[in-house]
């Protein structure tokens, strides 16, 4: 962390920031986008949202209050640059993409459509909209070349993987730097960007069963065993609301730099603090504690569909440095957090009251 500027004041009212402002947030019918959506209506922002039409019912069971949304691919150039202008936006969050490592090998040229030529598309887009003031690309933590030795990945370290979804993120990192360097430094257009790297989160509210923690939810609560897989592989854990929170402060950074070669223009990586770098099966483990009688199996042998990495590990220095930034929720509590929400919708509890009362009890502001 030498020579860099560190924040001082900490986390800030967000809220006398976003209150009026016009943001433009793609991929708002997915999980995050959906958090989002509700954060910064919280907030007081204007938000107009551009997606596919989700893929999951939690965008419409909570019902975001929008002042614009149209549902239409990245890739129609047209109806993007008009929704772009109908919304007139000061600041562009991207948060549409394919999200999931599964099924890597069979969806590859829609995973690099999706990811690479969609942030393409979008940067394209900006660039023709005078309103803007900063842009904020959100990718992966998967965009890094694995570390032998299982330390901490940082944001100069390279950028590369081996498998489509992974690969993709990288190159989602390549195209934002190109446009940053390309078009928009302090020369030129002057618009500052960046792209935020979030490790796994975790939240009420995700119904991709084909990740680990709602299909754990799910098990635990219709009363059955949960069958371990990859156990011993280390994941960085985080509440979603805690990632959605460091992409605000990002932003608000840009915007408030007027400067597209500003030290806040670059990669910025948002994960748990250590307690938060934990194995799979500790999260299993973690979340039985929350349901009476959970059951969790050692499984057999089975052959994975995509290799995945054993230890992943983000370091979170810069953002804390540089934005006042800070993980809310230790790993603990954002288990609890999640399987109370999954046990409360469950019981019957509507889920669009449910979420605005957890951010309501996130602390953010």
């Amino acid at each position: 962390m030498a020579g860099r500027s560190c924040a001082v004041e900490g986390l800030e009212k967000l809220g006398e920031f976003y209150r009026g402002k016009h943001v433009f947030l793609t991929g708002h019918t997915g999980f995050k986008g959906t958090w989002l959506s509700l954060l910064l209506e919280s907030l007081g922002a204007k938000v107009y949202g551009y997606a596919l039409a989700p893929d999951t019912s939690f965008f419409e069971r909570v019902r975001p209050r929008l002042s614009g949304s149209c549902i239409a691919p990245l890739a129609d150039r047209r109806t993007l640059s008009s929704a772009l202008s109908e919304a007139n936006p000061e600041i562009v969050m991207h948060l549409a993409a394919h999200s999931t490592v599964d099924r890597t090998g069979t969806l590859t040229e829609t995973i690099f459509a999706a990811n690479v030529m969609g942030t393409v598309q979008l940067l394209e887009a900006v660039r023709g909209q005078s309103s803007v003031r900063a842009v904020l690309v959100v990718t992966s933590d998967k965009c890094y070349t694995e570390k032998a030795n299982g330390e901490a990945l940082q944001e100069d370290d390279p950028l590369g993987a081996e498998e489509a979804y992974s690969t993709s993120k990288a190159c989602q990192e390549l195209v934002a730097d190109s446009y940053r360097k390309t078009f928009f430094c302090k020369e030129k257009e002057n618009l500052p960007l960046a792209t935020a790297r979030a490790s796994n989160v975790l939240g009420g509210g995700d119904y991709h069963y084909d990740r680990l923690l709602p299909s754990l939810l799910l098990d635990f609560l219709e009363g059955r065993p949960f069958s371990i897989r990859n156990g011993d592989a280390v994941r960085p854990w985080q509440y979603v609301l805690d990632a959605l929170e460091g992409y605000l402060l990002l932003a608000k950074a840009l915007y408030s730099s007027e400067d597209g070669s500003s030290d806040y223009c670059g990669g910025f990586n948002f994960g748990p603090d250590e307690d938060g770098i934990v194995t799979v099966r500790t999260l299993v483990e973690e979340t039985a504690k929350h349901f009476t009688g959970a059951q969790v199996l050692e499984p057999k042998q089975v052959k994975q569909r995509v290799q995945e990495r054993g230890v992943l590990r983000l370091s979170n220095e810069k953002a804390k440095c540089m934005l006042g930034w800070k993980p809310r929720h230790r790993f603990s509590e954002t288990i609890k957090e999640a399987a109370e929400m999954a046990k409360e919708e469950y019981a019957g509890k509507r889920m669009d009251q449910l979420a605005r009362v957890y951010i309501e009890r996130s602390g953010i502001r």
